[in-house]
Protein backbone atom coordinates (compact mmCIF):
# COMPACT_ATOMS: atom_id res chain seq x y z
CA UNK A 1 0.00 0.00 0.00
CA UNK A 2 3.07 2.40 0.63
CA UNK A 3 4.17 1.67 -2.57
CA UNK A 4 0.90 2.75 -4.13
CA UNK A 5 0.19 5.91 -2.30
CA UNK A 6 2.78 8.13 -4.04
CA UNK A 7 1.44 7.06 -7.42
CA UNK A 8 -1.67 8.53 -6.28
CA UNK A 9 -0.83 11.41 -5.05
CA UNK A 10 1.04 11.91 -8.23
CA UNK A 11 -1.88 11.03 -10.63
CA UNK A 12 -4.03 13.19 -8.48
CA UNK A 13 -1.96 16.11 -8.78
CA UNK A 14 -1.52 15.55 -13.04
CA UNK A 15 -5.13 15.39 -13.25
CA UNK A 16 -5.03 18.92 -11.15
CA UNK A 17 -2.70 19.97 -13.78
CA UNK A 18 -4.89 18.86 -16.69
CA UNK A 19 -7.83 20.39 -15.02
CA UNK A 20 -5.89 23.69 -14.82
CA UNK A 21 -4.91 23.62 -18.53
CA UNK A 22 -8.07 23.09 -19.41
CA UNK A 23 -9.85 25.77 -17.44
CA UNK A 24 -6.91 28.33 -18.09
CA UNK A 25 -4.38 27.60 -20.72
CA UNK A 26 -5.28 29.90 -23.23
CA UNK A 27 -2.39 29.00 -25.80
CA UNK A 28 -3.53 28.39 -29.38
CA UNK A 29 -2.59 25.47 -30.87
CA UNK A 30 -4.99 25.85 -34.42
CA UNK A 31 -8.27 28.00 -35.60
CA UNK A 32 -9.44 23.95 -36.27
CA UNK A 33 -10.16 23.70 -32.35
CA UNK A 34 -11.99 26.64 -32.38
CA UNK A 35 -13.36 26.36 -36.19
CA UNK A 36 -14.05 22.80 -36.15
CA UNK A 37 -16.87 23.02 -32.95
CA UNK A 38 -17.39 26.14 -30.91
CA UNK A 39 -17.89 28.28 -33.60
CA UNK A 40 -20.30 27.06 -35.40
CA UNK A 41 -22.50 25.65 -32.26
CA UNK A 42 -22.15 29.24 -30.86
CA UNK A 43 -23.43 30.89 -33.75
CA UNK A 44 -25.89 28.80 -33.93
CA UNK A 45 -27.81 28.16 -30.47
CA UNK A 46 -26.23 31.86 -28.85
CA UNK A 47 -26.88 33.84 -32.07
CA UNK A 48 -23.03 35.03 -31.56
CA UNK A 49 -21.23 36.36 -34.55
CA UNK A 50 -18.99 33.65 -36.33
CA UNK A 51 -16.78 32.46 -38.92
CA UNK A 52 -17.82 29.79 -40.77
CA UNK A 53 -15.27 27.85 -42.52
CA UNK A 54 -15.41 26.25 -45.84
CA UNK A 55 -15.96 22.90 -44.01
CA UNK A 56 -19.26 23.94 -43.18
CA UNK A 57 -20.51 25.32 -46.64
CA UNK A 58 -24.00 24.08 -47.45
CA UNK A 59 -23.07 23.52 -51.13
CA UNK A 60 -20.41 21.11 -49.83
CA UNK A 61 -20.10 20.35 -46.20
CA UNK A 62 -17.51 17.90 -45.47
CA UNK A 63 -17.79 17.80 -41.47
CA UNK A 64 -20.60 16.81 -39.61
CA UNK A 65 -22.86 18.85 -37.47
CA UNK A 66 -23.32 15.96 -34.87
CA UNK A 67 -20.21 15.41 -33.14
CA UNK A 68 -20.11 19.38 -32.82
CA UNK A 69 -23.58 19.74 -31.39
CA UNK A 70 -23.03 16.47 -29.33
CA UNK A 71 -19.90 17.63 -27.43
CA UNK A 72 -20.51 21.50 -27.36
CA UNK A 73 -23.88 22.29 -28.01
CA UNK A 74 -25.42 19.71 -25.35
CA UNK A 75 -23.39 21.57 -22.46
CA UNK A 76 -24.41 25.04 -23.64
CA UNK A 77 -28.14 23.88 -23.45
CA UNK A 78 -27.76 22.47 -20.40
CA UNK A 79 -26.28 25.54 -19.00
CA UNK A 80 -28.71 27.62 -20.65
CA UNK A 81 -31.51 25.62 -18.61
CA UNK A 82 -30.13 24.90 -15.27
CA UNK A 83 -27.92 28.25 -15.20
CA UNK A 84 -29.68 31.81 -13.88
CA UNK A 85 -31.91 33.60 -16.50
CA UNK A 86 -29.48 36.47 -16.11
CA UNK A 87 -26.22 33.71 -17.45
CA UNK A 88 -28.61 31.68 -19.76
CA UNK A 89 -29.77 34.50 -21.53
CA UNK A 90 -25.93 36.66 -21.48
CA UNK A 91 -23.18 34.00 -21.91
CA UNK A 92 -19.81 35.57 -21.41
CA UNK A 93 -17.12 34.33 -23.76
CA UNK A 94 -14.87 33.40 -20.80
CA UNK A 95 -17.82 31.15 -19.35
CA UNK A 96 -18.46 30.21 -22.89
CA UNK A 97 -14.73 28.81 -23.51
CA UNK A 98 -14.68 27.10 -20.01
CA UNK A 99 -17.84 24.96 -21.11
CA UNK A 100 -16.26 24.19 -24.73
CA UNK A 101 -13.10 23.09 -22.35
CA UNK A 102 -15.21 21.10 -20.05
CA UNK A 103 -16.76 19.02 -22.26
CA UNK A 104 -13.53 17.60 -23.61
CA UNK A 105 -11.79 17.70 -20.12
CA UNK A 106 -14.73 14.57 -19.72
CA UNK A 107 -13.97 13.62 -22.90
CA UNK A 108 -10.36 12.65 -21.83
CA UNK A 109 -11.44 10.63 -18.64
CA UNK A 110 -12.73 7.68 -21.34
CA UNK A 111 -8.80 7.54 -22.51
CA UNK A 112 -7.79 6.58 -18.60
CA UNK A 113 -10.57 4.31 -18.17
CA UNK A 114 -9.29 2.31 -21.63
CA UNK A 115 -6.17 2.30 -20.41
CA UNK A 116 -6.95 0.48 -17.57
CA UNK A 117 -8.82 -1.94 -19.51
CA UNK A 118 -6.67 -2.79 -21.83
CA UNK A 119 -3.64 -3.45 -18.95
CA UNK A 120 -4.74 -5.96 -17.03
CA UNK A 121 -1.28 -5.95 -14.59
CA UNK A 122 -1.96 -3.24 -11.81
CA UNK A 123 2.33 -2.42 -12.05
CA UNK A 124 1.77 -1.64 -15.55
CA UNK A 125 -1.37 0.26 -14.84
CA UNK A 126 0.22 2.24 -12.62
CA UNK A 127 2.71 3.06 -15.30
CA UNK A 128 0.56 3.69 -18.26
CA UNK A 129 -1.31 6.22 -15.96
CA UNK A 130 1.64 7.99 -15.09
CA UNK A 131 2.30 8.16 -18.52
CA UNK A 132 -0.66 9.07 -20.35
CA UNK A 133 -1.34 11.52 -17.41
CA UNK A 134 1.99 13.69 -17.74
CA UNK A 135 1.93 13.57 -21.57
CA UNK A 136 1.80 17.26 -22.57
CA UNK A 137 -0.94 15.92 -25.03
CA UNK A 138 -3.89 15.04 -22.68
CA UNK A 139 -3.21 18.94 -21.40
CA UNK A 140 -3.29 20.74 -24.51
CA UNK A 141 -4.92 18.84 -27.58
CA UNK A 142 -6.74 16.44 -25.76
CA UNK A 143 -8.93 19.12 -23.79
CA UNK A 144 -9.67 20.80 -26.60
CA UNK A 145 -13.06 21.14 -28.99
CA UNK A 146 -10.81 19.65 -31.66
CA UNK A 147 -12.19 16.81 -33.71
CA UNK A 148 -8.58 14.84 -33.65
CA UNK A 149 -10.01 14.50 -29.79
CA UNK A 150 -12.97 13.13 -29.98
CA UNK A 151 -11.28 10.52 -32.69
CA UNK A 152 -8.52 9.67 -30.05
CA UNK A 153 -11.45 8.56 -27.76
CA UNK A 154 -13.19 6.65 -30.33
CA UNK A 155 -10.14 4.99 -31.39
CA UNK A 156 -9.32 3.81 -27.43
CA UNK A 157 -13.28 2.95 -27.08
CA UNK A 158 -12.78 0.62 -30.16
CA UNK A 159 -9.91 -1.16 -28.75
CA UNK A 160 -11.58 -1.64 -25.26
CA UNK A 161 -14.20 -3.29 -27.16
CA UNK A 162 -12.11 -5.62 -29.34
CA UNK A 163 -10.68 -6.89 -25.91
CA UNK A 164 -14.28 -7.63 -24.61
CA UNK A 165 -14.66 -9.30 -27.92
CA UNK A 166 -12.15 -11.53 -28.31
CA UNK A 167 -11.48 -12.38 -24.06
CA UNK A 168 -13.94 -15.42 -24.11
CA UNK A 169 -13.95 -18.69 -25.46
CA UNK A 170 -17.39 -19.02 -27.48
CA UNK A 171 -18.61 -21.27 -29.56
CA UNK A 172 -21.59 -20.65 -31.61
CA UNK A 173 -21.57 -24.12 -33.82
CA UNK A 174 -22.23 -27.29 -31.72
CA UNK A 175 -25.09 -25.82 -29.81
CA UNK A 176 -22.28 -23.39 -28.26
CA UNK A 177 -23.22 -20.32 -26.54
CA UNK A 178 -26.67 -21.33 -24.72
CA UNK A 179 -27.25 -21.70 -21.28
CA UNK A 180 -29.05 -25.35 -20.00
CA UNK A 181 -31.88 -23.90 -20.85
CA UNK A 182 -31.35 -23.17 -24.26
CA UNK A 183 -31.26 -19.69 -23.79
CA UNK A 184 -27.97 -17.31 -24.57
CA UNK A 185 -25.72 -17.19 -22.13
CA UNK A 186 -24.81 -13.67 -20.04
CA UNK A 187 -21.44 -14.14 -22.36
CA UNK A 188 -23.07 -14.74 -25.54
CA UNK A 189 -25.42 -11.67 -24.93
CA UNK A 190 -22.29 -9.47 -24.07
CA UNK A 191 -20.48 -10.70 -26.67
CA UNK A 192 -23.51 -9.27 -29.17
CA UNK A 193 -23.85 -6.41 -27.29
CA UNK A 194 -20.30 -5.63 -27.42
CA UNK A 195 -20.41 -6.53 -31.34
CA UNK A 196 -23.10 -3.79 -31.77
CA UNK A 197 -21.64 -1.14 -29.88
CA UNK A 198 -18.44 -1.41 -31.99
CA UNK A 199 -20.04 -1.05 -35.25
CA UNK A 200 -21.92 2.26 -33.76
CA UNK A 201 -18.40 4.02 -32.68
CA UNK A 202 -17.15 3.25 -36.21
CA UNK A 203 -19.93 4.81 -37.56
CA UNK A 204 -19.47 7.61 -35.15
CA UNK A 205 -15.90 7.93 -35.72
CA UNK A 206 -16.10 8.08 -39.23
CA UNK A 207 -18.21 10.28 -39.20
CA UNK A 208 -16.27 12.87 -36.69
CA UNK A 209 -13.04 12.15 -38.91
CA UNK A 210 -13.10 10.08 -41.95
CA UNK A 211 -9.57 9.27 -41.01
CA UNK A 212 -11.03 6.89 -38.48
CA UNK A 213 -10.89 3.91 -40.60
CA UNK A 214 -7.13 4.23 -41.01
CA UNK A 215 -6.81 3.48 -37.27
CA UNK A 216 -9.86 1.26 -36.58
CA UNK A 217 -9.74 -1.58 -39.61
CA UNK A 218 -7.05 -3.65 -37.60
CA UNK A 219 -9.44 -3.51 -34.73
CA UNK A 220 -12.21 -4.85 -37.43
CA UNK A 221 -10.43 -7.28 -38.69
CA UNK A 222 -9.42 -8.55 -35.53
CA UNK A 223 -13.07 -8.89 -34.70
CA UNK A 224 -13.82 -10.00 -38.09
CA UNK A 225 -11.66 -13.43 -37.64
CA UNK A 226 -12.34 -14.23 -34.21
CA UNK A 227 -16.36 -13.77 -34.98
CA UNK A 228 -15.71 -16.20 -37.85
CA UNK A 229 -13.89 -18.33 -35.90
CA UNK A 230 -16.47 -18.83 -32.93
CA UNK A 231 -19.28 -18.79 -35.35
CA UNK A 232 -18.03 -22.57 -37.33
CA UNK A 233 -19.35 -21.98 -40.74
CA UNK A 234 -19.83 -18.68 -43.33
CA UNK A 235 -23.69 -19.09 -42.89
CA UNK A 236 -23.15 -18.61 -39.02
CA UNK A 237 -20.48 -15.78 -39.28
CA UNK A 238 -22.99 -13.62 -41.48
CA UNK A 239 -25.76 -14.28 -39.41
CA UNK A 240 -23.57 -13.05 -36.44
CA UNK A 241 -22.42 -10.10 -37.85
CA UNK A 242 -25.93 -8.82 -39.92
CA UNK A 243 -27.39 -7.37 -36.44
CA UNK A 244 -24.42 -5.11 -35.95
CA UNK A 245 -24.09 -4.06 -39.55
CA UNK A 246 -27.83 -2.94 -39.80
CA UNK A 247 -26.94 -1.01 -36.09
CA UNK A 248 -24.10 0.60 -38.50
CA UNK A 249 -26.72 1.42 -40.84
CA UNK A 250 -29.49 2.40 -38.95
CA UNK A 251 -27.12 5.10 -37.11
CA UNK A 252 -25.30 6.51 -40.32
CA UNK A 253 -28.86 6.93 -41.66
CA UNK A 254 -29.36 8.74 -39.01
CA UNK A 255 -25.87 11.21 -39.14
CA UNK A 256 -26.85 11.58 -43.26
CA UNK A 257 -30.34 12.65 -42.00
CA UNK A 258 -29.54 15.04 -39.26
CA UNK A 259 -26.93 16.75 -41.83
CA UNK A 260 -29.13 16.98 -44.34
CA UNK A 261 -31.79 18.50 -42.27
CA UNK A 262 -28.79 20.99 -41.40
CA UNK A 263 -27.07 22.15 -44.27
CA UNK A 264 -30.34 21.62 -46.50
CA UNK A 265 -33.37 22.50 -44.54
CA UNK A 266 -34.82 19.14 -45.46
CA UNK A 267 -34.52 15.91 -46.03
CA UNK A 268 -34.14 15.75 -50.15
CA UNK A 269 -30.55 15.44 -51.66
CA UNK A 270 -28.64 13.40 -49.01
CA UNK A 271 -25.39 14.73 -47.49
CA UNK A 272 -22.81 11.98 -46.79
CA UNK A 273 -20.26 14.33 -45.18
CA UNK A 274 -17.25 11.55 -44.90
CA UNK A 275 -17.36 11.11 -48.86
CA UNK A 276 -17.18 14.88 -49.39
CA UNK A 277 -14.43 14.87 -46.92
CA UNK A 278 -12.47 12.51 -48.87
CA UNK A 279 -13.61 13.94 -52.32
CA UNK A 280 -11.80 17.39 -50.82
CA UNK A 281 -8.79 15.96 -49.88
CA UNK A 282 -8.08 13.48 -52.97
CA UNK A 283 -7.57 17.23 -54.71
CA UNK A 284 -4.09 18.64 -54.75
CA UNK A 285 -5.64 21.84 -55.89
CA UNK A 286 -7.32 21.97 -52.49
CA UNK A 287 -4.60 20.66 -50.29
CA UNK A 288 -2.15 23.05 -51.73
CA UNK A 289 -4.32 26.04 -50.06
CA UNK A 290 -3.63 24.18 -46.57
CA UNK A 291 0.19 23.66 -46.97
CA UNK A 292 2.12 20.71 -48.91
CA UNK A 293 4.48 18.36 -46.53
CA UNK A 294 6.96 16.02 -47.20
CA UNK A 295 5.14 12.59 -47.12
CA UNK A 296 7.75 11.45 -44.40
CA UNK A 297 6.70 13.84 -41.93
CA UNK A 298 4.28 11.83 -39.81
CA UNK A 299 7.13 9.53 -39.13
CA UNK A 300 10.45 11.52 -39.16
CA UNK A 301 8.97 14.98 -37.05
CA UNK A 302 4.93 14.46 -36.00
CA UNK A 303 4.78 11.45 -34.64
CA UNK A 304 8.28 11.87 -32.28
CA UNK A 305 6.64 15.36 -31.60
CA UNK A 306 3.77 13.61 -30.20
CA UNK A 307 4.86 10.59 -27.95
CA UNK A 308 8.75 12.01 -27.20
CA UNK A 309 11.85 9.95 -28.63
CA UNK A 310 11.49 7.51 -25.72
CA UNK A 311 7.76 6.28 -26.42
CA UNK A 312 8.94 6.27 -30.17
CA UNK A 313 11.84 3.76 -29.07
CA UNK A 314 9.69 1.59 -27.04
CA UNK A 315 7.10 1.42 -29.98
CA UNK A 316 10.10 0.60 -32.60
CA UNK A 317 11.03 -2.48 -29.79
CA UNK A 318 6.84 -3.51 -29.83
CA UNK A 319 7.22 -3.63 -33.78
CA UNK A 320 10.57 -5.52 -33.75
CA UNK A 321 9.57 -8.57 -31.30
CA UNK A 322 6.04 -8.95 -32.51
CA UNK A 323 8.05 -9.09 -35.90
CA UNK A 324 10.49 -11.58 -34.55
CA UNK A 325 7.79 -13.72 -33.20
CA UNK A 326 5.25 -13.47 -36.12
CA UNK A 327 2.61 -16.12 -36.07
CA UNK A 328 3.63 -17.17 -32.55
CA UNK A 329 2.64 -14.65 -30.47
CA UNK A 330 0.11 -16.12 -27.76
CA UNK A 331 -4.24 -15.19 -27.93
CA UNK A 332 -3.33 -12.86 -24.93
CA UNK A 333 -1.23 -10.49 -27.24
CA UNK A 334 -4.25 -9.90 -29.90
CA UNK A 335 -4.56 -6.44 -28.21
CA UNK A 336 -0.59 -5.44 -28.77
CA UNK A 337 -0.52 -7.06 -31.89
CA UNK A 338 -3.38 -4.75 -33.25
CA UNK A 339 -2.15 -1.94 -31.89
CA UNK A 340 1.41 -2.46 -33.53
CA UNK A 341 -1.55 -3.16 -36.90
CA UNK A 342 -2.87 -0.03 -36.61
CA UNK A 343 0.39 2.04 -36.14
CA UNK A 344 2.33 0.90 -39.26
CA UNK A 345 -1.38 0.93 -40.92
CA UNK A 346 -2.10 4.13 -40.00
CA UNK A 347 1.13 5.94 -40.83
CA UNK A 348 1.11 4.24 -44.29
CA UNK A 349 -2.40 5.62 -44.53
CA UNK A 350 -2.13 9.09 -43.27
CA UNK A 351 1.12 9.25 -44.93
CA UNK A 352 -0.30 9.13 -48.29
CA UNK A 353 -1.49 12.71 -47.79
CA UNK A 354 0.64 15.69 -48.56
CA UNK A 355 -0.92 17.34 -46.04
CA UNK A 356 0.40 16.43 -42.59
CA UNK A 357 -0.16 18.05 -38.92
CA UNK A 358 0.98 16.41 -35.51
CA UNK A 359 -2.67 16.23 -34.20
CA UNK A 360 -4.16 13.65 -37.50
CA UNK A 361 -1.82 10.89 -35.19
CA UNK A 362 -2.96 11.93 -31.84
CA UNK A 363 -5.09 8.43 -31.50
CA UNK A 364 -1.98 6.57 -32.17
CA UNK A 365 -0.88 8.31 -28.21
CA UNK A 366 -2.45 5.82 -26.31
CA UNK A 367 -2.22 2.76 -27.78
CA UNK A 368 1.58 3.69 -27.91
CA UNK A 369 1.54 4.18 -24.11
CA UNK A 370 -0.15 0.96 -24.03
CA UNK A 371 2.62 -1.06 -25.58
CA UNK A 372 5.70 1.22 -23.61
CA UNK A 373 3.64 0.19 -20.32
CA UNK A 374 3.29 -3.57 -21.07
CA UNK A 375 7.21 -3.92 -22.83
CA UNK A 376 9.27 -6.49 -21.10
CA UNK A 377 12.33 -5.72 -18.91
CA UNK A 378 15.26 -4.65 -20.05
CA UNK A 379 13.17 -2.51 -22.26
CA UNK A 380 11.07 -0.86 -19.41
CA UNK A 381 11.26 2.79 -18.92
CA UNK A 382 14.56 3.61 -16.93
CA UNK A 383 15.94 6.81 -15.44
CA UNK A 384 17.06 8.36 -18.62
CA UNK A 385 13.77 7.66 -20.14
CA UNK A 386 11.79 9.47 -17.52
CA UNK A 387 14.48 12.73 -17.25
CA UNK A 388 13.89 13.11 -20.96
CA UNK A 389 9.96 12.21 -20.79
CA UNK A 390 9.55 15.02 -17.84
CA UNK A 391 11.52 17.61 -19.53
CA UNK A 392 10.05 17.09 -22.88
CA UNK A 393 6.79 17.50 -21.39
CA UNK A 394 7.31 20.33 -19.58
CA UNK A 395 8.57 21.88 -22.18
CA UNK A 396 5.25 21.33 -25.00
CA UNK A 397 2.94 21.49 -22.60
CA UNK A 398 4.08 25.33 -21.45
CA UNK A 399 4.77 26.21 -24.98
CA UNK A 400 1.08 24.84 -26.34
CA UNK A 401 -0.87 25.07 -22.92
CA UNK A 402 -0.22 28.84 -22.41
CA UNK A 403 2.46 30.39 -24.56
CA UNK A 404 1.68 29.67 -27.97
CA UNK A 405 0.12 32.82 -29.73
CA UNK A 406 -1.57 32.79 -25.56
CA UNK A 407 -2.89 36.55 -25.93
CA UNK A 408 -5.73 35.96 -28.72
CA UNK A 409 -8.17 34.19 -26.63
CA UNK A 410 -7.77 36.73 -23.55
CA UNK A 411 -7.83 39.83 -25.75
CA UNK A 412 -11.20 38.95 -27.09
CA UNK A 413 -12.33 38.74 -23.48
CA UNK A 414 -11.18 42.03 -22.45
CA UNK A 415 -12.59 43.58 -25.64
CA UNK A 416 -15.86 42.04 -24.69
CA UNK A 417 -15.49 44.52 -21.49
CA UNK A 418 -14.80 47.13 -23.27
CA UNK A 419 -17.73 46.93 -25.27
CA UNK A 420 -19.83 46.54 -22.70
CA UNK A 421 -19.20 49.72 -21.00
CA UNK A 422 -19.15 51.70 -24.18
CA UNK A 423 -22.62 53.33 -24.97
CA UNK A 424 -25.34 51.74 -27.08
CA UNK A 425 -24.91 53.87 -29.86
CA UNK A 426 -20.49 54.04 -29.98
CA UNK A 427 -19.97 51.79 -33.68
CA UNK A 428 -16.40 49.96 -32.66
CA UNK A 429 -13.98 48.39 -35.25
CA UNK A 430 -11.49 45.84 -34.35
CA UNK A 431 -8.31 44.91 -36.41
CA UNK A 432 -6.06 41.93 -35.54
CA UNK A 433 -2.99 42.23 -37.01
CA UNK A 434 0.11 39.20 -37.11
CA UNK A 435 -1.96 36.57 -34.57
CA UNK A 436 -3.69 33.66 -35.50
CA UNK A 437 -7.64 33.43 -36.65
CA UNK A 438 -9.21 35.24 -33.76
CA UNK A 439 -12.46 32.91 -33.06
CA UNK A 440 -15.18 35.41 -33.73
CA UNK A 441 -17.52 33.55 -30.81
CA UNK A 442 -15.69 34.44 -28.45
CA UNK A 443 -15.70 38.18 -28.92
CA UNK A 444 -19.33 37.60 -27.83
CA UNK A 445 -21.13 40.42 -30.15
CA UNK A 446 -24.70 39.07 -31.62
CA UNK A 447 -24.78 38.74 -35.29
CA UNK A 448 -27.16 41.02 -35.22
CA UNK A 449 -24.88 44.13 -33.89
CA UNK A 450 -22.58 42.89 -37.05
CA UNK A 451 -25.35 43.15 -39.62
CA UNK A 452 -25.97 46.40 -38.56
CA UNK A 453 -22.63 47.85 -38.46
CA UNK A 454 -22.49 48.39 -34.28
CA UNK A 455 -19.68 46.27 -34.20
CA UNK A 456 -17.04 45.06 -36.82
CA UNK A 457 -13.69 42.58 -36.75
CA UNK A 458 -11.18 42.53 -39.62
CA UNK A 459 -8.95 39.70 -39.49
CA UNK A 460 -6.09 40.86 -41.42
CA UNK A 461 -3.87 37.80 -40.84
CA UNK A 462 -0.23 37.97 -41.82
CA UNK A 463 -1.21 41.11 -44.32
CA UNK A 464 1.80 44.00 -44.58
CA UNK A 465 1.66 46.49 -42.94
CA UNK A 466 0.20 48.99 -46.11
CA UNK A 467 -2.61 46.92 -45.58
CA UNK A 468 -3.27 47.60 -42.17
CA UNK A 469 -2.72 51.24 -42.50
CA UNK A 470 -5.08 51.28 -45.08
CA UNK A 471 -7.37 49.87 -43.29
CA UNK A 472 -8.14 51.82 -40.39
CA UNK A 473 -10.19 54.66 -41.99
CA UNK A 474 -11.84 51.99 -44.07
CA UNK A 475 -15.28 51.47 -41.33
CA UNK A 476 -17.47 54.45 -40.29
CA UNK A 477 -17.40 54.02 -37.00
CA UNK A 478 -17.07 55.76 -33.46
CA UNK A 479 -13.88 53.75 -31.69
CA UNK A 480 -11.11 51.57 -33.61
CA UNK A 481 -9.03 49.09 -31.62
CA UNK A 482 -5.88 47.44 -32.91
CA UNK A 483 -4.81 43.84 -31.48
CA UNK A 484 -1.15 42.67 -32.53
CA UNK A 485 1.90 41.87 -30.64
CA UNK A 486 4.09 44.22 -29.16
CA UNK A 487 6.65 43.22 -31.35
CA UNK A 488 5.52 44.22 -34.90
CA UNK A 489 3.61 47.32 -33.52
CA UNK A 490 7.38 48.46 -33.03
CA UNK A 491 7.93 47.90 -36.59
CA UNK A 492 5.02 50.67 -37.61
CA UNK A 493 6.58 54.24 -38.87
CA UNK A 494 6.78 56.44 -35.67
CA UNK A 495 4.45 58.56 -36.97
CA UNK A 496 1.40 56.28 -36.87
CA UNK A 497 2.25 54.39 -33.70
CA UNK A 498 2.14 58.14 -32.24
CA UNK A 499 -1.79 57.60 -32.78
CA UNK A 500 -2.41 54.52 -30.88
CA UNK A 501 -2.42 54.18 -27.03
CA UNK A 502 -1.41 51.19 -25.44
CA UNK A 503 -5.19 50.11 -23.50
CA UNK A 504 -4.13 46.98 -22.37
CA UNK A 505 -0.74 44.61 -22.52
CA UNK A 506 -1.49 40.43 -22.83
CA UNK A 507 1.25 38.54 -20.94
CA UNK A 508 2.74 35.78 -22.63
CA UNK A 509 1.85 35.72 -26.66
CA UNK A 510 4.56 33.69 -27.98
CA UNK A 511 4.62 34.25 -31.37
CA UNK A 512 6.43 31.88 -33.53
CA UNK A 513 6.10 33.35 -36.89
CA UNK A 514 7.91 36.45 -36.14
CA UNK A 515 10.85 34.94 -33.94
CA UNK A 516 13.26 38.09 -34.62
CA UNK A 517 10.98 41.03 -34.84
CA UNK A 518 10.01 39.63 -31.39
CA UNK A 519 13.86 39.17 -30.54
CA UNK A 520 14.64 42.55 -31.20
CA UNK A 521 11.86 43.80 -29.04
CA UNK A 522 13.34 42.53 -25.70
CA UNK A 523 12.15 39.41 -23.98
CA UNK A 524 8.94 41.80 -22.17
CA UNK A 525 7.55 43.15 -25.57
CA UNK A 526 8.40 40.72 -27.54
CA UNK A 527 6.46 37.90 -25.43
CA UNK A 528 3.26 40.61 -25.30
CA UNK A 529 0.31 41.03 -27.42
CA UNK A 530 -1.14 44.67 -27.66
CA UNK A 531 -4.62 46.02 -27.37
CA UNK A 532 -4.29 49.93 -29.03
CA UNK A 533 -6.67 52.00 -29.39
CA UNK A 534 -6.31 53.70 -32.64
CA UNK A 535 -7.23 57.80 -33.52
CA UNK A 536 -8.23 57.38 -36.74
CA UNK A 537 -8.27 61.28 -37.91
CA UNK A 538 -4.35 61.33 -36.54
CA UNK A 539 -3.74 58.09 -38.75
CA UNK A 540 -5.73 59.87 -42.11
CA UNK A 541 -3.43 63.04 -41.20
CA UNK A 542 -0.32 61.07 -41.15
CA UNK A 543 -1.40 59.29 -44.08
CA UNK A 544 -1.68 62.16 -46.01
CA UNK A 545 1.64 63.44 -44.98
CA UNK A 546 3.44 60.20 -46.24
CA UNK A 547 1.69 60.42 -49.38
CA UNK A 548 2.68 64.32 -50.11
CA UNK A 549 6.21 63.27 -49.26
Amino acid sequence: MAAILPFKRVYIALWVVRVCFALFGTGYIHPDEHMQNGEIIAGDILGFHALRSWEWRPAFPVRSIVPAFATTGVPILVFRLFGSERLATNVQPSTLFRIERLAFLNLSILLDYSLLSLISSPTHQRLGLLLLASSYVMHTFQVRPFSNSLESVLVALCLVLLQRITAGDLTYHNGGGKDADGSASNQTRTFKRDLHLLAILGVVGTFTRPTFPAFALPIAYQVLLFSCRVAGSPMRAFALLLPPLCSAVLVASGFIAADTRYFHGNFFNPIVTPYNFLQYNLSPENLTDHGLHPRSLHLCVNLPMLVGPGLLWFTLCSIYEYAKNYGRSPRGDLVRMTIIQMVVHSLLILSVQPHQEPRFLMPLVLPIIVLAATLKRPTRPGKLFWASWITFNILLALVFGFLHQGGVVPSLFSLRSTLDGMGSGTRTHIIYWKTYMPPRHLLGVSQKDVLSGKTSLTDLAGAPREALMAAFPTFPCNATYLVTPMAMYLTLPEEIMSCMALQRRIFPHLDLDHISESVQAGWHDGLSLGIYAVKRRCVADALTIRELS
